[in-house]
């Protein structure tokens, strides 16, 4: 059954009223609700530390115009830990994404901008210039103060830098020229392009554009002599400056990192509980002035493994876990268990709307294929076709996601304002005569006993899938055996993401797996859809990216640089005329053109989407929506927004 995807598109963030899940500042809450907040509270924890003298009272702490969250259920209680499970350093971002700290936040449906870091923004000339007011008083975790100065450090010094950031961001280069930062006053910064940037709200939405120029300066030339820094870099872990001031700009291994996350690191990530803690300075209140988050600690316990984690969650020894169980179509598989043991275990199940518009889809390496007879076969649409016509989603979606998916093709979901009714059918239907049509129009013949096709040079057609997790090990499993009534033969890799990552950066690897996320919202991070839209790469189009990048900067591309087919190289056109487009009408129809592409080179290959994501909640912890758009972009669970969950004392 489709379910709809509450998502609307926001291309330029003109907010002029506020989302019920924020306020900008306390007297923006009074104007809207007449309500209004007369003083400031504090965790026990915390006011333990300014009784004995390690902090000041809380309102020296928090900012004179604080952010105001409206609670999902009711005003929380302070204290207790969080307990969840983690992958170690590898998944630092499903960490990340529970205590970011963003100049704005998506909503829960990823339809509307909510304040942040910014109380306010104002967006000129088209969105060619934007003016951010910061907090007056706001603080970094040590209490030094937070200013527009730490910004334009981030930009000028950290991006701007070529060492530190080699590869720049989409947003740093817009029109050919370098993005313009400069600072008003304390609490005010602008930014300028050289030709309207409307994406650029969506930028702000998911990176933070800030660092602590007071501390990290000490590990930068340009403020610190050469030979000083040199004094602090430890022979054997640090050859370059670089280094060193990558480890001190790292959260996870630097607890001595002044942050404005919501919670902060306090021992070692390497062990087997990593604890976080409160940022004492955390500018954001509820409506009754107690100062966010209710919680005083999140513990994250090392787990490598899948069934574990669910095992642990069913046992009610997690108290919120959507990361490993929810995430990468894992979660539906395994929803039956979960709710059977809702009782048992003392937590409830909820069902978040996942904007996937594959869990899993396949990507051949077309861009630089490791063996020239593959990459013919590879390189031919009608290959490509006739895998996708020869996997059956119908039988994936039952045994492995109880029906509740959508078989689809890898493409928009239906609730995006991109969505394309015809890719999402393309070749996604079963048909396993029609797939062998295609193979034998192709010259591929099958080999005497009729078990498997031929290469052109007489080879067994055989490649070999990279995946990682075991829920795209049984999806591929399942389509390996679908595919030998088409003789194509396949092996299935699971690798270990770090192993997957440097295979893609390499280019060495058949196929790759990966879900298609980002397909709600896909022009806040086109990574997936879009060659050079992003400073990452994906496995279709990775083996371009040399003569891609050249191109964007205007080089010339060296001379082994692969260069792309003539649809690829629209693609990169028809996104460079977007991300400077203010007209939304022109975008959908260029838009439009980017799914036809798609739709008929089939670069890449979906099973099943639209998939309800499932998440374990203890009874007692609060203040977790029961409805929400999960989506990359949106940093789910961040527009759930962490900071007001609660554990509620019996």
């Amino acid at each position: 059954m489709r379910r709809l995807f509450v998502v609307l598109l926001v291309l330029v963030a003109v907010v002029t009223s506020l989302a019920w899940t924020a306020y900008a500042t306390p007297q923006d809450y009074e104007r809207v609700t007449g309500k209004k907040i007369t003083s400031y509270k504090e965790s026990p924890m915390l006011a333990e530390l300014v009784k004995q003298g390690k902090l000041p009272p809380v309102e020296q702490r928090l900012p004179e115009e604080p952010l105001v969250i409206v609670p999902e259920e009711e005003i929380g209680q302070f204290g207790g830990t969080w307990r969840r499970a983690w992958k170690g350093l590898a998944d630092r971002w499903g960490l990340y994404r529970l205590i970011a700290a963003h100049f704005v936040f998506w909503d829960k449906e990823g339809g509307e901008f909510l304040p942040g870091i910014a109380k306010k923004w104002d967006i000129l000339e088209n969105g060619r210039i934007y003016i951010f007011y910061l907090r007056k008083g706001m603080k970094w975790s040590d209490g030094h103060p937070f200013t527009a100065d730490d910004v334009v450090f981030f930009v000028e010094k950290i991006v701007g830098n070529n060492d530190l950031t080699p590869s720049k961001p989409a947003w740093y280069r817009i029109g050919g020229q370098t993005v313009k930062v400069s600072k008003i006053d304390d609490y005010t910064v602008k930014f300028e392009f050289a030709q309207p940037y409307p994406l650029f709200m969506m930028e702000l939405a998911r990176g933070t554009f800030c660092a602590p120029k007071h501390y990290l300066s000490k590990f930068h030339p340009d403020f610190t002599p050469m030979e000083e820094i040199q004094k602090m870099m430890v022979p054997g872990t640090h050859n370059t400056w670089v280094d060193l001031f990558n480890d001190k700009n790292d959260f996870l291994k630097n607890p001595e990192l002044p942050t404005i996350l919501t919670w902060k690191p306090v021992n070692d990530p390497s062990g087997q509980f990593f604890v976080l803690e409160r940022n004492p300075y955390f500018w954001a209140v509820d409506v009754e002035g107690n100062q966010l988050p209710y919680i005083d600690y999140i513990r994250n316990e090392y787990i490598t493994d899948n069934e574990v984690i669910l095992l642990k969650a069913i046992a009610g020894e997690l108290d919120f876990q959507w990361r490993h169980i929810g995430l990468l179509g894992a979660g539906l598989a395994n929803y039956p268990l979960l709710k059977e043991n809702e009782k048992k275990g003392d937590y409830r199940v909820l069902l978040w709307s996942n904007a996937n518009g594959s869990v899993s889809q396949l990507m051949l390496n077309v861009s630089d294929p490791q063996d020239p007879e593959l990459g013919k076969i590879f390189n031919d649409v009608r290959f490509r076709r006739a895998l996708s016509l020869g996997i059956n989603r119908e039988e994936i979606n039952e045994i492995f996601y109880n029906g509740l998916a959508e078989p689809r093709q890898a493409s928009f979901v239906s609730g995006s304002a991109y969505f394309d009714p015809e890719w999402e059918r393309a070749y996604a239907e079963y048909d396993p005569d029609r797939a062998n049509k295609l193979l034998d129009e192709m010259g591929l013949k099958w080999d005497s006993k009729h078990e498997y096709r031929l290469l052109p040079d007489g080879r067994p057609l055989r490649f070999t899938i990279q995946v990682v997790g075991q829920p795209h090990v049984d999806i591929w499993t399942m389509v390996k055996e679908q595919w030998k009534k088409i003789g194509v033969w396949v092996e299935i890799e699971n690798l270990e993401r770090s192993l997957y990552e440097s295979r893609l950066s390499a280019h060495y690897f058949d196929a790759q797996v990966w879900l298609l996320d980002r397909a709600a919202q896909p022009l806040a991070d086109p990574m997936m859809i879009i060659p050079g839209g992003s400073q990452y790469a994906t496995s279709w189009y990775v083996g371009w990216m040399d003569w891609i990048n050249a191109y964007l900067k205007g080089e010339t591309p060296p001379e082994n640089a692969k260069e792309p087919p003539a649809e690829v190289k629209r693609l990169i056109e028809v996104w460079e005329q977007i991300k400077t487009c203010t007209d939304p009408q022109r975008i959908k129809e260029l838009m439009k053109e980017v799914t036809r592409i798609h739709r008929e080179n089939l670069w890449m290959i979906g099973t099943v989407g639209e998939d309800p994501s499932p998440l374990v909640v203890k009874n007692n912890f609060r203040n977790v929506p029961e409805k929400l758009v999960a989506e990359t972009p949106f940093f789910t669970p961040l527009n759930a927004m962490p900071m007001q969950f609660f554990i509620k004392q019996k």
